[in-house]
C-alpha cells in the first residue's frame, strides 16, 4: 500500500506544480486527494506534520503575502509527511528558494523574472518529493 502513497503523493505534487507554472492556482481537488493519500499511514505524527506545514503559510496568506492553495497544499503534504520529513522539506525548501533567488539576481537572463511574483508548489514538488523518500 505504500507504494500506492508514493504515486498519489508524488503524482498529486507533480500536478500541482505544473498547474501553478500554468495557471497561478492550486486546485483543491489535488489538496484532497493528497491528503487521502495520507490516511494510509496516518498517525499523531500526521496531524502535528499538517499544522507544522500549514502554519507559517497561513500566517503569510493572512496577511495577504501569498494565496490560500499554498497553505492548503501544505497541510495536505504536512499530513501525509508527518513532522520529522516536514522539518526535512523546509530545509531541502529553503535551500531550492535561496539557490533559485541567487541565480535569478546573478543571470541577467532571469532577472526579468524575478521582480515578479513565483509560483511557490513547484518548490514544494522539489522539496517534498525527496523528503518522502528520506
Amino acid at each position: 500500500m505504500l507504494w500506492v502513497q508514493a504515486l498519489v503523493f508524488c503524482g498529486g505534487l507533480i500536478y500541482a506544480a505544473v498547474d501553478d507554472l500554468k495557471t497561478r492556482t492550486v486546485c483543491d481537488i489535488v489538496c484532497i486527494i493528497i491528503a487521502a493519500a495520507g490516511l494510509i499511514t496516518i498517525s499523531p505524527a500526521s496531524l502535528l506534520g499538517a499544522l507544522l506545514a500549514m502554519a507559517p503559510f497561513y500566517l503569510c496568506a493572512g496577511l495577504g503575502l501569498m494565496g490560500g492553495g499554498d497553505w492548503r497544499l501544505a497541510a495536505a503534504v504536512g499530513f501525509v509527511l508527518g513532522v520529522d520529513r516536514v522539518i526535512t522539506g523546509f530545509s531541502i525548501m529553503a535551500i531550492a528558494l535561496l539557490l533559485a533567488s541567487f541565480a535569478m539576481r546573478v543571470i541577467p537572463a532571469l532577472r526579468k523574472g524575478a521582480s515578479a511574483k513565483q509560483p511557490l508548489v513547484p518548490y514544494f514538488a522539489v522539496a517534498f518529493i525527496p523528503a518522502y523518500f528520506i
